[in-house]
């Protein structure tokens, strides 16, 4: 498989799939696909807590799969709203929390599941977040280009809320609520995210103001 980012202020994913390979997306993320490619209508077969915790994240209980019945590799064409961060989940046992409702697209099957959290419905990113685990790059929403932030163990980022992206999942527990009346006066809101290493979070490069 032979994936690139294609665009400038607004990212799409071209991806050449061999003969049989497969490719997963969000429904609604296809842009085109060229002949030889059959693409399917998955349901998430995790019965009714399933759909309810695709809902709740603010995805679709569907998922396209994209198979290469051709003989040679064919091209397809998926997008997000804005732009595409492209994530390593082979590397990451834990996966990732993020947004809910930004998975897009992934080179294999994900598990999409529903993380509660108090301190990001404080934070302004919403109670419900969305944990993405699986052995496949996985491609998520973004607005921006994404900034990385490698944490060592023990370092500390403070996150404006609106600006958050991501990060390793076992930095959940991490993550806390920022109070500060001087991040309100100077236009970042009453809190920020307080996250601490070590692991890596990704924040947009947009001011959203």
């Amino acid at each position: 498989m032979n994936v690139k980012l294609i665009g400038h202020d607004f990212k799409c994913l071209q991806v050449e799939l061999d003969p049989q390979e497969k490719f997963y997306c969000e429904k609604g993320a296809l842009i085109y696909y060229e002949e030889g490619i059959q693409s399917t209508i998955n349901v998430f077969d995790k019965g009714v807590a399933g759909l309810i915790k695709r809902k709740l994240t603010g995805e679709s209980i569907f998922q396209v799969a994209l198979n290469n019945a051709h003989p040679q590799p064919r091209k397809l064409v998926v997008a997000g709203k804005v732009g595409l961060l492209p994530i390593n989940l082979k590397q990451l046992s834990g996966g990732i929390i993020c947004r809910a409702g930004v998975y897009v697209a992934s080179s294999d099957k994900v598990d999409i599941d529903v993380k509660m959290n108090l301190t990001s419905l404080i934070g302004g990113t919403g109670l419900i977040m969305q944990k993405l685990t699986g052995f496949c790059t996985v491609f998520i929403d973004v607005i921006g280009t994404p900034i990385t932030l490698d944490l060592a163990a023990g370092q500390t980022v403070f996150v404006d809320e609106k600006s958050f992206i991501c990060m390793h999942a076992d930095m959940q527990n991490r993550m806390s609520s920022h109070f500060s009346g001087n991040n309100m006066l100077g236009g970042e809101g009453l809190t920020m995210l307080k996250i601490t290493g070590p692991g890596t979070v990704y924040v947009t490069s947009v001011n959203f103001g």
